[in-house]
């Protein structure tokens, strides 16, 4: 388990930098149009928390959470570097820093990982409440985007062609290059399914907030995280599916 973690970390890094490679290379031609940012920053940042970890899950059990996990920190890190200096513009170095270092799940699973590798046996008083907090997040992920669906108005959003642009992008071209080139270089097993489909998310959910925060078309933000969320429900088992017969 100790190695699937580290390749785990490995594959999720080539399968981040893969994402960031594809979307800017696919959005050359716009590279100044206004809201250019924050459509780069749909189609490189995956849901994978909300959407992913609920899958997961239900495929691969804890170990497949344990090597998904390794998948979000380095989504995180990612996020509050290039992500953030992408959307705002410019880099504080501080900034970004105290962003990272107050992203309670980098903590969290350093903590995790700390008490995994040394055998450390965490309390019953502890452990189930942990446990039992852990069993939601399942169901809370599935209420949020049922509500995020539920809250919109797909025919309008729908108007917006550069949602197309987004949806090509984030659920057909990275996933397809990344399974390609995981073939290509025969990387199988358990750790290769949960990177892939973390990677085969939908646009992240924090993509509306910074559109906000930023001043970004939040149309656009919406539209893109509310239309990829729907075609996932039907994109993503069709996925894990196609994963679990060909890896």
């Amino acid at each position: 388990m100790l190695q699937n973690l580290l390749q785990s970390f490995a594959l999720s890094t080539v399968l981040l930098l893969l994402g960031l490679v594809i979307t800017f290379l696919l959005t050359l031609r716009i590279g100044k149009e206004k809201n250019t940012p924050i459509l780069r920053f749909a189609c490189i940042f995956s849901n994978a928390a909300y959407m992913g970890f609920p899958l997961i899950q239900a495929l691969f059990g804890a170990e497949g959470l344990l090597y998904a996990s390794a998948y979000v920190t380095l989504f995180n890190i990612l996020l509050w570097t290039v992500g953030y200096a992408m959307v705002s513009g410019k880099v504080r170095p501080g900034e970004v820093l105290h962003s990272i270092l107050t992203t309670p799940v980098l903590w969290s699973v350093l903590l995790g990982l700390t008490l995994y590798l040394c055998r450390v046996n965490v309390p019953e008083l502890i452990r189930q409440p942990l446990q039992l907090v852990g069993n939601m997040n399942t169901p809370l992920s599935m209420i949020i985007t049922g509500m995020l669906i539920a809250g919109s108005k797909p025919e309008k959003l729908l108007g917006n062609r550069e949602i197309y642009r987004i949806i090509l992008i984030r659920m057909l071209f990275i996933p397809l290059v990344s399974f390609l080139l995981f073939r290509l270089l025969s990387v199988q097993g358990m750790v290769a399914e949960v990177v892939l489909l973390l990677e085969a998310c939908p646009c992240a959910a924090i993509t509306s907030v910074f559109a906000v925060q930023f001043g970004y078309n939040e149309d656009l933000a919406a539209g893109s995280v509310v239309i990829t969320t729907f075609i996932s429900i039907v994109v993503l088992p069709l996925c894990a599916m196609a994963l679990t017969m060909m890896m």
